[in-house]
């Protein structure tokens, strides 16, 4: 299953899901591709790719710019965490010129590129995580073009549940000029909820209103462990028993995405 992760505002956690999500996925036993398709390329840096790595290296716009059937073998590589399930997760890394891929929206097409050089490759995964920039122009449109299905990441604020509703609009507007008529989002994860903030606390009341059943549980709490494991490109388990709740946290997501994959499929 392709699984788009999204929301028309930055900062609301999706790379963050989607590296932990992949970690409690691969320790299950999964394998679990993560495409980076967002310029800032900060998930390719979370799995362990920094700059300088990328710079030399086939990335989301070579495989982008090729337009050929499974092309993105080209670009798979590893990631570089120090646990034994880093061997299950797999990684299409981003750079910053994945920008310059934008000049090309205009060409008839041209938003199925990502789908077709996934095509071949996707099939040797148990789940692709498809990280979508902040928007919802082209290098998003590439993402949920190639996806089966959509997750919206949000913080319980104003701001970051308005860009989930434009994405699950666009999504239900758009769906079939991207060429999946039956795109839709199946789960919405809370992220940074803080239960000390009154505000956090009344905009969970508004996600749920506004998305329903398709609100996954629990919330991802605001915690200084995962900040740290953020900025360390680390797993969680690798900041030892003070993560032990969060790894708790994602596994139950994991289990809430493989609901839905299997409701997908």
């Amino acid at each position: 299953m392709r699984v788009a992760v999204a929301n028309n505002k930055g900062g609301a956690g999706k790379t963050t899901a989607i590296a932990h999500l992949a970690e409690a996925l691969a320790d299950r036993g999964r394998h679990v591709l993560a495409v980076d398709m967002d310029p800032q390329a900060n998930l390719s840096r979370r799995l362990g790719y920094g700059e300088a790595d990328l710079s030399d290296m086939v990335t989301a716009a070579e495989v982008v710019a090729a337009h050929r059937k499974g092309c993105a073998a080209d670009a798979i590589v590893g990631c570089r965490w120090a646990v034994p399930a880093a061997e299950r997760i797999d990684l299409v890394p981003a750079r910053y010129d994945l920008e310059a891929r934008v000049a090309e929206a205009g060409q008839l097409g041209s938003h199925e590129r990502l789908d077709i050089a996934l095509s071949g490759v996707a099939e040797d995964y148990d789940v692709v995580l498809l990280d979508c920039p902040p928007s919802l122009g082209h290098l998003t449109q590439l993402g949920l073009a190639a996806a089966d299905t959509v997750v919206l990441v949000l913080r319980p604020e104003y701001d970051h549940l308005q860009g989930a509703i434009r994405v699950r609009d666009f999504v239900a507007g758009y769906r079939r000029h991207l060429g999946r008529p039956d795109l839709a989002v199946s789960g919405v994860i809370v992220n940074e909820h803080d239960r000390r903030r009154g505000l956090h606390v009344w905009h969970a009341d508004s996600v749920a209103d506004t998305f329903g059943d398709l609100v996954w549980s629990p919330p991802v709490p605001s915690r200084a462990v995962l900040a740290e494991a953020i900025d360390a490109a680390q797993p969680l388990r690798a900041r030892g028993a003070a993560a032990r709740p969060l790894l708790e946290i994602f596994s139950t997501l994991a289990d809430q995405l493989e609901v839905r994959a299997d409701a997908v499929a």
